[in-house]
């Protein structure tokens, strides 16, 4: 007898315990609005965002399908409506530290443990520097650099349906100015210059909508061209003749961008206007039709920034191994690593 009480009081403080640590709270899983009393017409006083988590009250008890809850940003309690809430088993989880990894993309060379995170918060408790400021709008992507004033690629995809646009050429070049002032390039930079405002990817493109078009001529998009026998000829037609393939075998990715070439174990180049804008000796462009994923097929230019009247793009045909070697960027790494090998390390045979 003595044993079964003795069984008995164990399995009750064993369920006490349990009931006093085990705990449950709420995620919210669209905007929704916490309200003074459980009733759909009472006061509202305060709105929570999806993924707010939130005390539960009363054992987690319902009144008129409503949870009791409390709300940390107001600091009191009200009540949400249940449809509005997922509830998890356990205690609300702790935020792990702030740290590290600024900008809108993600770095997959990084894999930071909690420890590492802990470092980093410590070590940027002052800010991050910021060199490379990527921008991600409707028709393009860009990875804009701070000293250069240029951006170091820009990546896009074009499919056929896209080329059927009909938005006109806006003309509208201006700064980005989600970039900061003196960071960037600016219009003044580039007057009596005597170099194209170029784009990288190209307003012919960006024909889906105003809203790209306007896009396309932000000078983050931009780096200082030659006109005559550059811009206006061999690499407009280079940007011509992607239109081409896009029509002819779907959709493409296209990455462009500047190359600083090195002579004699030096790197130099010439700057523009009071921004010290950059001038790339070289420009090169990347087209991938990867619209068979075991077996893409890559065209890589590299052409130098100077007049090539009379020339013709094909002879600046090049390796993508090449383009990297230059430019120091790693390209088309969500490509299994033997496809990448296979892709990148010779030059297409021909043009399409």
């Amino acid at each position: 007898m003595k044993a079964l009480v003795s069984i008995c009081c164990l399995a009750l403080l064993i369920c006490f315990s349990a009931s006093f640590t085990y705990g449950d709270y709420l995620e919210v899983r669209r905007s929704a609005t916490i309200k003074a009393e459980p009733q759909s017409g009472s006061a509202i006083i305060d709105h929570v965002a999806p993924g707010t988590y939130l005390e539960l009250l009363d054992g987690g008890e319902q009144m008129d399908g409503y949870y009791h809850v409390h709300s940390v940003s107001l600091g009191q309690p009200g009540w949400i409506y249940r449809t509005l809430v997922r509830r998890h088993p356990g205690e609300i989880p702790l935020p792990e530290p702030e740290a590290v990894v600024a900008a809108p993309l993600t770095d997959p060379t990084v894999h930071m443990t909690a420890e590492q995170r802990g470092y980093a918060a410590r070590h940027l408790r002052l800010g991050k520097p910021q060199a490379v400021y990527e921008r991600v709008r409707e028709g393009y992507v860009l990875a804009h650099d701070a000293r250069l004033k240029i951006p170091l690629w820009v990546q896009y995809q074009l499919s056929p349906e896209e080329l059927l646009g009909t938005s006109e050429r806006s003309d509208d070049f201006r700064p980005d100015t989600s970039i900061p002032f003196g960071f960037r390039a600016e219009l003044e930079d580039y007057s009596g210059s005597d170099f194209d405002r170029g784009h990288m990817a190209p307003a012919a493109d960006m024909r889906r909508s105003d809203r790209v078009m306007s896009d396309s001529f932000l000078l983050s998009n931009m780096a200082p061209q030659v006109g005559s026998g550059f811009n206006r000829h061999i690499w407009a037609n280079l940007e011509a003749a992607v239109r081409g393939w896009v029509e002819q075998r779907g959709t493409l990715t296209v990455i462009i961008g500047p190359v600083f070439a090195v002579e004699s174990n030096r790197v130099t180049f010439d700057v523009i206007g009071d921004s010290h804008v950059a001038v790339p000796t070289h420009f090169y462009k990347i087209v991938v039709d990867a619209n068979d994923p075991d077996n893409p097929e890559a065209l890589a230019f590299l052409l130098p920034n100077r007049s090539l009247s009379g020339q013709h793009y094909s002879q600046y045909l090049r390796s993508i191994d090449e383009i990297e070697a230059a430019t120091g960027l790693d390209f088309l790494s969500a490509l299994p690593v033997a496809v990448q090998q296979n892709l990148e390390s010779q030059p297409a045979p021909a043009i399409w």
